[in-house]
């Protein structure tokens, strides 16, 4: 009996030091992103806001789910709704002015979680300002020697590296007088929301972003979506590769190339060959 007691007594301080906070890996909260999905849209309908709590890892993202995702729509708020299995919230909204609309979601600090936040864009906009793609790999200086570019999972600003001299501004005067632009991206280890981060940090005008594969058919089925949606309004693009060239040039868009040096085809005759920011606005 004499024996049990201590043992009794060491267990129970014992118990009482794992239960405090961060001293087991158990009572760790998860860090969570923010990811929120940019809304095209016309001025008055109705959309749905979308964003997705996960956690990142080598193996892919995790759903956090039961937790309340708070929406503003510039500064005002919009509502608030639950994160299901998955990790994602929706929330229906009903668009008032056109422009572009700063969309911020938030989760506070939960037993679980730590506070996230995070942003994208309410593309209000209406049908007679036609739209210009824009492959972002025209953005960025090539960087070979930066290892994080090709590891698949891995992704961060840096790994962007620095944007094309005078891109931001050439680009900012194309949206400012004419356009709404409609990023595409597919870069190898950056996911989206980063590549949206890395546009607002370096100053690039306010648009859409999207996943769109560099290749004829995956371009061909966004393009088609637009249309679905009533956006038959694409009228010039920006980009890089020969697939992309052809691609544009055959859907009679006004098509701008920044020649990739590591591609032998010869460019459609149509599209118009530049080798720096500062010819492009000449050719659209």
């Amino acid at each position: 009996m004499n024996r049990v007691i201590p043992f009794l007594f060491f267990r129970s301080i014992l118990i009482g030091f794992l239960l405090i906070p961060g001293t087991t890996a158990a009572q760790d909260k998860v860090k969570g992103h923010l990811i929120v999905e940019d809304i095209l849209a016309r001025p008055g309908t109705a959309v749905t806001l979308k964003a997705a709590l996960v956690e990142e890892g080598l193996l892919g993202n995790r759903g956090l789910g039961g937790e309340t995702v708070t929406f503003t729509v510039q500064g005002q708020h919009a509502g608030t709704s639950l994160t299901g299995g998955d990790g994602r919230a929706f929330l229906e909204f009903k668009t008032h002015m056109r422009g572009n609309h700063k969309i911020v979601a938030t989760v506070e600090s939960s037993p679980r979680v730590e506070s996230a936040e995070g942003k994208g864009n309410l593309a209000s906009w209406e049908r007679r300002r036609p739209l210009l793609l824009v492959d972002c790999s025209v953005l960025f200086q090539e960087d070979d020697s930066n290892p994080l570019t090709a590891l698949p999972g891995i992704g961060s600003l840096g790994a962007l590296g620095k944007p094309q001299e005078n891109a931001a501004y050439e680009l900012s005067k194309l949206a400012e007088f004419y356009y709404n632009v409609v990023y595409v991206h597919d870069r190898p280890g950056t996911a989206l929301h980063e590549t949206r981060a890395w546009l607002r940090q370096h100053e690039f005008p306010v648009g859409i972003t999207r996943m769109v594969p560099q290749e004829g058919k995956a371009l061909l089925a966004f393009m088609e979506k637009l249309k679905e949606g009533g956006w038959d309004n694409l009228e010039a693009a920006i980009g890089r590769t020969w697939e992309f060239a052809q691609t544009l040039v055959k859907n009679r868009v006004k098509t701008v190339i920044f020649p990739d040096p590591r591609e032998k085809k010869k460019y459609p005759r149509r599209a118009k060959i530049v080798n720096s920011w500062k010819e492009v606005r000449k050719q659209l």
